[in-house]
């Protein structure tokens, strides 16, 4: 008896999965909503790179001159063209090629968001902890550049949709007539207005398909007024609030993989400063190699910077830091003067106390900009300095800041930019911007103040002597739709960096 409910209970094992081959019951809700982000972000990246294709943009930005061509052919050839209306069963076709790629890839990276900001409420990520995105600064603007996408899909989609409408009512109608030939009219208009529709999204297009989906719809509102350091600090503002969890991980990781002995943060500096030269081809591969290897452990090299599987390696580090710069290329321009500083030895940095550098954008866009300021105490004492910003017609007038600054005696000669055997800019650029300040302060005017402009910025000691002046001079734009376009093609630029293949160093 027992015997035979062995082979009962063997064989009730053996029956077929009721389900079918290869369908899964999940049925932890947040194993679920993981499911389904995966394949969402799958269908994303997949049809979001098919439509950033230039051919299908240019396909997209043509197809309603051809609405519109048919329909003006329709109109001087009327009899012509009636006699060939069975040709309108396949306008759908091209139609469809240009809009739909585009819409079910902006749909995948809506749910995709939603999706995930769940996961990040659930605590669903490696780190298990639960984070509330939905309500830090610059989420809304990401949102709201999502909706954006959907909105230009429904323009799109109901364009296309009236002008191949029109086409088809003029076939119902007789050749010739009034009918036919409002129809066909109303089809080129909106044939026309389409085509332009679809220029002035298709840089919109191009963001689909992006490892980091919202690092291009994310916009630094919020930062810190003094920087820590120069270069990480504007990498970290410039990351949307997801990917900054993301990044604050392989900061623990790559901190793990320094040397004994290194301070983190100016190691930090360092890295970025050695990829960011050999973005600008001022160091080659096997140079920023062994530049590596000399603060970071070897075997620990790879998982953090090589390893192509994982969001932040060389390339799509070296996109991060392109893309602070596509947004803030006047703050690269004073770490770009400090570098020629320390190699030729000039005597405001060797001889001077202090070192006062500004930066400003030649344009301000919509009436405010960014203003970078880096301070130095070049004596060999503690010193009390207050920066004064002066903005005539600006909001405010006038703002003023105090810093105690340390010591930081400057190099007396000039540095080469790598010397294995000695002190060089690499090693003292990160330690030059630690000891000093670093300040990144929004400058604004008035609504109806534009055109050119000068700010001051003044250094003086606690006594209020003047130790340092320097003028600006800006323009400031109400209208930002052209700077807006070359900050968009920057940013573009940067993200091929992204999508380069990780160089190896022999």
């Amino acid at each position: 008896m027992a015997k035979k409910q062995s082979n009962d209970f063997d064989s009730a094992l053996e029956l077929p999965d009721p389900y079918g081959h290869g369908f899964e019951r999940i049925e932890d809700p947040l194993e679920k909503t993981r499911f389904q982000w995966k394949q969402l972000e799958n269908r994303r990246k997949l049809v979001g790179n098919f439509a950033r294709n230039r051919f299908l943009i240019y396909w997209r930005s043509i197809v309603g001159l051809l609405l519109s061509f048919i329909a003006m052919l329709g109109v001087f050839f009327p009899s012509q063209i009636s006699d060939l209306n069975w040709v309108v069963i396949f306008l759908p076709i091209p139609a469809l090629f240009a809009i739909l790629p585009n819409i079910i890839a902006v749909e995948s990276a809506w749910h995709a968001m939603q999706a995930r900001l769940s996961l990040r409420e659930q605590g669903g990520f490696s780190d298990g902890k639960r984070h509330t995105l939905r309500v830090q600064p610059g989420i809304d603007r990401i949102i709201d550049g999502l909706r954006d996408h959907r909105r230009y899909n429904l323009i799109s989609t109901v364009l296309v949709g009236v002008s191949f409408s029109m086409i088809v009512l003029a076939t119902a109608t007789k050749s010739g007539s009034v009918a036919w030939n409002l129809a066909l009219m109303v089809s080129v208009i909106t044939g026309f207005v389409y085509t332009l529709h679809a220029q002035y999204t298709n840089l919109n297009i191009r963001q689909l398909g992006d490892k980091f989906p919202n690092l291009v719809l994310h916009a630094p509102t919020h930062h810190q007024t003094q920087l820590g350091s120069i270069l990480s600090d504007l990498v970290s503002s410039h990351l949307d609030p997801d990917l900054q969890l993301d990044w604050a991980e392989w900061k623990k990781k790559f901190h793990v993989a320094l040397m004994p002995g290194y301070d983190k943060r100016q190691a930090l500096e360092r890295l970025l400063y050695l990829l960011y030269l050999h973005d600008q081809k001022e160091l080659s591969t096997e140079e920023v190699g062994k530049e590596f290897s000399s603060f970071i452990t070897k075997g620990k090299l790879k998982p953090i910077l090589y390893d192509s599987e994982t969001d932040f390696n060389w390339r799509t580090i070296q996109r991060l830091i392109s893309h602070a710069k596509a947004w803030q290329p006047s703050a690269f321009n004073l770490l770009n003067r400090l570098q020629i500083d320390l190699l030729s030895g000039r005597p405001e940095i060797s001889r001077a106390k202090w070192r006062m550098d500004v930066a400003l954008d030649d344009i301000c866009v919509g009436g405010a900009t960014n203003l970078f300021i880096v301070l130095n105490n070049q004596t060999f004492e503690k010193r009390n300095v207050r920066v004064e910003v002066l903005v005539p017609n600006g909001e405010p007038l006038s703002r003023t800041h105090r810093f105690e600054l340390e010591a930081c005696p400057p190099p007396r000669n000039a540095l080469k930019l790598s010397a294995p055997k000695e002190e060089d800019s690499l090693d003292w650029l990160p330690r030059y911007l630690h000891k000093g300040v670093v300040l990144w302060m929004n400058v604004a005017w008035n609504r109806d103040f534009f055109g050119k402009t000068n700010i001051q910025v003044v250094l003086r000691d606690d006594e209020g002597v003047v130790l340092e002046s320097k003028i600006l001079t800006t323009k400031v734009s109400r209208s930002s739709t052209s700077v807006l376009r070359k900050r968009m093609l920057r940013l573009e630029k940067a993200r091929k960096i992204g999508e380069m293949d990780i160089p190896i160093s022999t």
